[in-house]
């Protein structure tokens, strides 16, 4: 081991005489390891840097990259794993470290040069394969690597501090496998270079920033170990070259840098996360045990979107956004979909259509017809058969009733057993605190007699409180009875907290036809 460690000590005098002289003098100082074992370490820490080895580098390299592309692109797991254990670029940080550690200017010099070209090198061959492969389709492997946040930098100051710990004590190096896993280095370029090449921009600084994340973390973890385990005798040496403390120092401050927005992106989630839960816990009262499944909860802002399925009508949507006016404030804004799932079957002598899409929209019109007759306007969005899926989107202030039947119509018209899904889309803006509640009546009214010509306003009063309880008075011209008193009835009740008596009066309406019989203009000479 002698010769070792002489060969050791002429090889860095030629590079840093002054700093290794100055390294051996403070081993004689430092019990915590021996110069043979100190030395022993350090050839592995830092070792030599010769043309073979940065060809096993860029190989080794290229081939990582290689693997994380198709693991990300195939959203698989095991692959991207795969990837992780063959990179090479924990080698050189770790060299960096404790070059810098050792005020070792020209091996700090390499290790970062090795360090910076192999990262942009991967971007760049990552983007290009990506530009071959058809197809590209941004799966979890490759968003879950676009938004770090503290949690990360945790697992690389720790995922550093065990890889130099691991370098120093050989006994336990079986473990870099693992370290390499945690800290995952490859993979978010790989990520960051599908994303450029995809135009997803905003994505690659996400991913972009977790590799900064675990590169200013293990060099500053690695440091701190260094130092703490022996490896590096004294800060002394780190210190008397100014290049060396200025670089020290500069990734002290970068490692603070990055630990900045990450902190707040956790603050942010968790947050978001508090919010989501209280959100779905009101919707959860608002559904009051109906039989129906929240399959999507959105939250941007203030604005809410609830996406249901179930056999059940959903309650209405003012009394979900009053309900969530304690947790995203009074400009709280809901939209309620629902998705109602009947199977409809048809008889073996029932004709195909000729147009499935035509067929189901007359039937699907006819029935909100027959619905509009009792009061209930609602709109048909979108109609769309594929396979034996018939799906329809309507809107309107109030939700359609339950129709079995429905399903079957279709099915016989189709000319086929088909599954018909229902989505209902209800939009409440409340504005509550800024809304007044007349103008609140108003509306509802007017939501309420929608394109009917037979109904029409006269005028509508509201008087009292929340505290004393609500009276509303509608006025209205009819030809005859509407149809659908009671669903005004109870729209209105509902869109107004505590007790809320109302009174809906009709007067006649006569609908006179116009005389259609064209007036002869003359002709001026």
């Amino acid at each position: 081991m002698c010769g070792v460690g002489l060969a050791y000590d002429r090889r860095v005098t030629d590079d840093d005489g002054d700093s290794f002289i100055e390294f051996v003098r403070a081993v004689s100082a430092d019990g915590t390891l021996d110069r043979r074992e100190r030395i022993e370490v350090l050839q592995r820490l830092i070792p030599d840097v010769d043309r073979a080895a940065l060809i096993r580098f860029g190989v080794l390299l290229s081939l990582s990259v290689t693997i994380a592309v198709m693991g990300l692109v195939t959203d698989s797991a095991a692959v991207v794993i795969g990837a992780m254990l063959v990179a090479p670029l924990m080698t050189p940080i770790m060299a960096f470290s404790g070059a810098v550690g050792l005020g070792l200017t020209r091996r700090s010099v390499r290790a970062a040069f090795m360090v910076t070209t192999g990262s942009i090198g991967s971007v760049i061959y990552a983007a290009l394969l990506a530009r071959f492969l058809p197809d590209v389709v941004l799966g979890n492997e490759i968003l879950s690597r676009t938004s770090p946040d503290v949690r990360d930098l945790i697992v690389a100051v720790a995922a550093g501090a065990a890889g130099a710990y691991a370098t120093a004590k050989p006994e336990i190096s079986a473990a870099l496998p693992g370290v390499a896993v945690a800290v995952a280095l490859v993979p978010p370029l790989a990520t960051t270079g599908i994303l450029i090449e995809s135009g997803e921009y905003v994505l690659a600084q996400g991913s972009g920033l977790l590799f900064l994340t675990n590169l200013f973390a293990i060099a500053f973890s690695a440091l701190v170990t260094m130092f703490a385990t022996g490896v590096i005798p004294t800060v002394r040496l780190a210190l008397r070259d100014r290049r060396m403390a200025a670089t020290l120092i500069g990734i002290v401050i970068a490692t603070v840098v990055v630990a900045v927005p990450l902190t707040s992106r956790s603050i942010d989630a968790v947050a978001s996360s508090r919010q989501q839960n209280e959100v779905l816990s009101e919707v959860d009262a608002w559904l009051d045990g109906r039989d129906l499944d929240v399959t999507t909860l959105d939250i941007i802002g203030t604005a809410v979107t609830v996406e249901l399925t179930g056999l059940d009508e959903p309650p209405d949507a003012y009394d979900l956004a009053t309900r969530l006016v304690p947790v995203l404030g009074v400009d709280a804004e809901v939209t309620v979909r629902w998705d109602a799932r009947a199977q409809g079957s048809a008889s073996a002598g029932t004709p195909p259509a000729a147009d499935p899409v035509d067929v189901a929209t007359d039937v699907i019109t006819a029935w909100l017809d027959d619905i509009a007759a009792t009061g209930i306007a609602l709109d048909l969005l979108d109609v769309t058969v594929t396979d034996n899926r018939v799906d329809a989107v309507v809107a309107g202030p109030i939700a359609p009733p339950a129709s079995p039947e429905l399903a079957n119509l279709v099915a016989q018209a189709v000319g086929a057993e088909v599954t018909l899904g229902i989505r209902w889309i209800q939009s409440f803006d409340p504005t509550l605190t800024i809304e007044a509640p007349a103008a609140r009546i108003e509306r509802l009214v007017a939501a309420w007699i929608g394109a009917r010509t037979s109904v029409r306003t006269i005028a509508t009063d509201i008087t009292g409180s929340d505290a004393t309880g609500w009276n509303v008075l509608v006025d209205l011209a009819t030809a005859g009875t509407p149809l659908g008193l009671d669903a005004l009835h109870d729209t209105l009740r509902a869109a107004l907290p505590g007790t809320v008596t109302v009174t809906v009066r009709t007067l006649p309406l006569e609908i006179v036809d116009a005389d259609t019989t064209p007036i002869p203009v003359p002709v001026l000479d």
